[in-house]
Parts: structure tokens; C-alpha cells; sequence
């Protein structure tokens, strides 16, 4: 039965991770003329949650504390994941959204 459940998660992750791709391509490439830059700017934050729950999802089994003592080493662990995650969503693909992003929203 475990497996079963462990086999259901892993879809759920892959899914999220797959509809954040599919999200940010569609919104990005097709109807980016449609929205204004500012909206376009703070959604995407969303397919950014998604890919964060589905990568922290699947990579859970791996990084999970076994004791007492590695939770420091946990929590780490899964802040640099998450930093590099906020790292690339706001220096690669923000910049890509909106070249002179303080323009963007108006600054």
C-alpha cells in the first residue's frame, strides 16, 4: 500500500512541476501581449510555487532527516534549494519577462 501512495505523490509532483512549465509557456510566449507588464510580473509567482512544491516534493525522500541531530543540516539543505530556486525565478527568468524591470512596475 505504500508504494501505491509513494507512486500517487510522485505523479502529483511531476504534475506540478510539468503544469508550472506549461503555465509559464503558455503565459510567456502566447499571451504576453495581453496582460500588462505588472501583472504578468507578480504572476509569476505562481508557476514559480508550483515548480517549488513539485521539486521539493520529489527531491523530499532524499533530503529527509533520519535523527535528532540532522535537522540543522536539513533545514540547510533546504534553504539552499529554495535560494537557488528564488535565485534563478528573479536573475533569469524575471529579466526575461521585463528587460528594465524597476520600470516595469512602475518604480
Amino acid at each position: 500500500m505504500k508504494t501505491t501512495k509513494g507512486n500517487i505523490t510522485k505523479r502529483i509532483f511531476w504534475v506540478l512541476l510539468i503544469l508550472s512549465i506549461v503555465i509559464g509557456y503558455i503565459f510567456y510566449n502566447f499571451l504576453q501581449g495581453q496582460f500588462s507588464l505588472k501583472f504578468l510580473i507578480f504572476f509569476s509567482g505562481v508557476p514559480f510555487l508550483l515548480f517549488a512544491t513539485g521539486a521539493f516534493g520529489l527531491l523530499w525522500p532524499k533530503i529527509k532527516p533520519k535523527g535528532d541531530e540532522i535537522y540543522i543540516t536539513h533545514a540547510l539543505v533546504v534553504g539552499v534549494i529554495f535560494i537557488v530556486l528564488f535565485f534563478i525565478h528573479v536573475w533569469i527568468i524575471l529579466p526575461h519577462i521585463c528587460p528594465d524591470f524597476g520600470s516595469c512596475l512602475g518604480v
